[in-house]
């Protein structure tokens, strides 16, 4: 005779990049346990891969975690936790007065995606010529982030831009950035004037991202003037984005 099945709850959640619904559980034991090895490995590739895996099995399909963007799969990944592990993510933080402990207690359920209202992918230079971008996808953040490292912030910028270049278009045809080599693309960036190359630089700046603002409030007893502690009382308003923000 088999060993029971333990029946898993699913959950629905809408994808911030497009708007559609989609199913989804909390990932399990074996998910975590990828998790934990990635973590152990200390490696950005497996956690790279670790993610990816476990958003593509607890999504049973219907998310494709290796072609989407960046902020959908944080936003996805925190949704997951939060059925997981449960919906209050306990945070703690160094007040910068008393440099005392502050206890910060984040509900996942209003963390959103944040959108800027002028964010746009389609980047029109003119009215016959235009540049559609694409978003990154985590394998490519990553890779930005350690060129970044390497070569600095020129070198990643430019690499991020041409990267995320779906296609280019004028009024006679489109130009698919992977039919183009790496060199075409740059040339043609480099060939921009400046007010062109910030309207492209614009949709970095506006990208989409994991955000939430709370408040922190400082309760910690600090000497007074006299014998009698005093509470530290420092307020200060923070602002939390990307994944990593609410793991620290």
């Amino acid at each position: 005779m088999g060993l029971p099945t333990i029946t898993v709850p699913q959950y629905k959640l809408t994808v911030p990049s497009t708007g559609k619904e989609i199913k989804y559980r909390p990932f399990l034991v074996k998910e975590e346990k990828i998790l934990l090895l990635a973590m152990e490995s200390d490696d950005a590739a497996d956690m790279v891969n670790a993610t990816k895996e476990i958003i593509n099995a607890c999504t049973y399909g219907e998310f494709d975690a290796n072609h989407s963007p960046v902020f959908d799969i944080e936003y996805i990944f925190l949704q997951l936790r939060g059925k997981a592990k449960g919906e209050v993510i306990d945070l703690k933080y160094k007040c910068p007065k008393c440099e005392g402990e502050i206890e910060l207690n984040i509900d996942i359920n209003k963390v959103k995606v944040e959108i800027d209202k002028e964010h746009t992918k389609d980047i029109k230079l003119k009215d016959d010529l235009g540049v559609m971008m694409k978003y990154p996808d985590i394998e490519m953040q990553t890779e930005f982030q350690k060129l970044n490292e390497e070569k600095g912030n020129v070198e990643s910028m430019f690499e991020s831009i041409i990267r995320c270049i779906d296609f280019i278009y004028d009024a006679e045809a489109t130009y698919p950035g992977k039919d183009h080599s790496k060199e075409e693309l740059l040339a043609f960036i480099e060939s921009l004037t400046d007010e062109y190359f910030k309207k492209i630089t614009f949709f970095f700046d506006t990208l989409p991202a994991l955000k939430h603002k709370t408040a922190l409030h400082c309760k910690n007893k600090i000497k007074g003037k006299g014998k009698e502690p005093k509470v530290c009382n420092h307020k200060e308003d923070v602002e939390l984005e990307g994944l990593a923000s609410f793991f620290a």
